[in-house]
């Protein structure tokens, strides 16, 4: 089945850029195709929460983490990937099965994340925790993931997060190549430290970084149609903008059986 891009229709209040604009970095300059017609997938991890949502059960999801988790002014107004998860998750199953709860922190690590468990994520007794943090402290997360198994009841999606992008402005001279990834993060390593405890410890995990990397070298048209390349995806040199949060929904709908697609593209 042949791939067509994506168009998106992007309110202009809530953007910075004009509605036609953002459409064509999402479809042309991210290369992101969607394959039209192609049977809903749906990865392995989370069989329990998604049994109890298919059987027609109220469900309760927290997403645990830092600033590109919890909503903040770098989507310009447009909902993050928590609120374009559960978007999808409506359209599929219909009002009030699925209550979503963003308990992200800004400036947060791990052990901030551990320290306030009980208050902002246990006590709402989830079916399922989405846990993405990128400061590294494996220690931390593992104790996050081991004390919400312990509760019997909730799934755990891990998450990677998006590498630290070179930024492309005007007026602004780095001594690195612009759009591309940071030279010397540990953002790579700390992703693949995630992947080995999600594999230790037998729980799903999105690998985002891996993803966007990918999506920076697998480009295969010429440099004018995607000059400005992981940049676009971002808001700073951090932060993914509203382009980055569709980008980590597209990963994570194949865990949920949801298309990349939402319910409002064209």
């Amino acid at each position: 089945m042949g791939a067509r891009f994506l168009r998106i229709k992007f309110p202009i209040s809530n953007c910075m850029f004009p509605a036609a604009i953002l459409s064509l970095f999402a479809g042309v300059i991210l290369n992101m195709p969607v394959h039209a017609g192609e049977a809903v997938t749906c990865k392995p991890g989370l069989e329990k929460f998604l049994a109890k949502l298919n059987a027609g059960q109220q469900v309760t999801i927290v997403a645990l983490g830092d600033s590109n988790t919890e909503q903040t002014f770098h989507t310009r107004g447009a909902l993050n990937f928590v609120g374009l998860l559960q978007c999808a998750l409506l359209d599929k199953y219909g009002a009030n099965k699925v209550i979503m709860i963003n308990a992200g922190c800004c400036g947060e690590g791990a052990p901030g994340g551990l320290a306030r468990l009980d208050r902002d994520v246990l006590r709402f007794a989830p079916d399922l925790v989405i846990i993405c943090y990128w400061d590294g402290n494996m220690d931390a997360l593992r104790q996050i993931v081991e004390k919400v198994r312990a509760t019997g009841k909730a799934d755990v999606l891990l998450r990677t997060s998006n590498p630290v992008v070179v930024p492309n402005m005007p007026g602004v001279k780095l001594p690195m190549e612009i759009n591309k990834e940071w030279p010397k993060m540990s953002t790579g390593e700390v992703a693949k430290k995630v992947v080995a405890l999600a594999g230790e410890l037998g729980v799903p995990v999105v690998d985002h970084y891996s993803a966007w990397m990918a999506a920076d070298t697998e480009h295969h048209g010429p440099p004018v149609s995607n000059p400005n390349k992981l940049w676009m995806l971002m808001s700073d040199a951090l932060h993914p903008g509203p382009l980055g949060h569709l980008f980590f929904y597209r990963q994570l709908a194949p865990y949920f059986g949801l298309p990349e697609k939402l319910p409002w593209e064209l």
